[in-house]
C-alpha cells in the first residue's frame, strides 16, 4: 500500500513538472475537496435569546456580554433593545455583564463646546458589569435567560 502511494505521488510530481498551469487548478481542487469532505471547522456556538429587566421594567437599551469560564474561548457581546437580546455563544458556564448608559446635560460654562455639557452615566450598578456576580450556564438554543436587575445598592 505504501509503495502504491509513493508511486502515485511520484507520477503526480512528474505530471506537475510538465504542466505548470495545473498548479493553481490543483490548489483549487484540493480546497474544494477539503471543504466538501468537512475538513472546515464547524461553529460550536448556539444562538440564545433573553431579556434584561431593571427594577421590574424592561431595559430600553444596553449591552450584554457573555464571558465563558473557559478562558480559551472568547467573550461575545450583543445589544439589548426593548429588554431583548439575541447572542451567539459557546455552551457552558458564563459570567454575564450588563451595561447601559444615559446621557445627562450639565453646565459646562459659557466658553465650552456644546458637547462638553453632555455626560454619560451608567444606570447599571457595578455588581452587574465590571464586578458582575451574574452567571448563566448555556446548554442549548432553547435557553431563554432573564436577568432581573435592581439599581439599589
Amino acid at each position: 500500500m505504501i509503495r502504491l502511494v509513493r508511486l502515485s505521488v511520484h507520477r503526480l510530481k512528474q505530471w506537475f513538472r510538465h504542466s505548470p498551469g495545473l498548479h493553481s487548478v490543483a490548489a483549487v481542487a484540493l480546497v474544494a475537496a477539503a471543504t466538501a469532505t468537512g475538513c472546515s471547522p464547524r461553529d460550536p456556538r448556539v444562538t440564545i435569546q433573553g431579556q434584561v429587566m431593571l427594577d421590574g421594567k424592561p431595559l430600553s437599551e444596553g449591552q450584554v456580554i457573555f464571558r465563558p469560564e473557559d478562558k480559551a474561548l472568547r467573550a461575545e457581546g450583543a445589544a439589548v433593545k426593548d429588554s431583548g437580546f439575541k447572542i451567539r455563544v459557546h455552551k457552558g458556564p458564563h459570567r454575564v455583564e450588563i451595561n447601559a448608559q444615559v446621557e445627562e446635560k450639565r453646565n459646562a460654562g459659557p466658553n465650552a463646546l456644546p458637547e462638553a455639557g453632555i455626560v454619560s452615566r451608567s444606570i447599571i450598578p457595578p455588581r452587574y458589569n465590571e464586578k458582575s456576580t451574574l452567571t448563566f450556564d448555556v446548554q442549548s438554543e432553547k435557553d431563554k435567560p432573564v436577568f432581573e436587575l435592581t439599581s439599589e445598592k
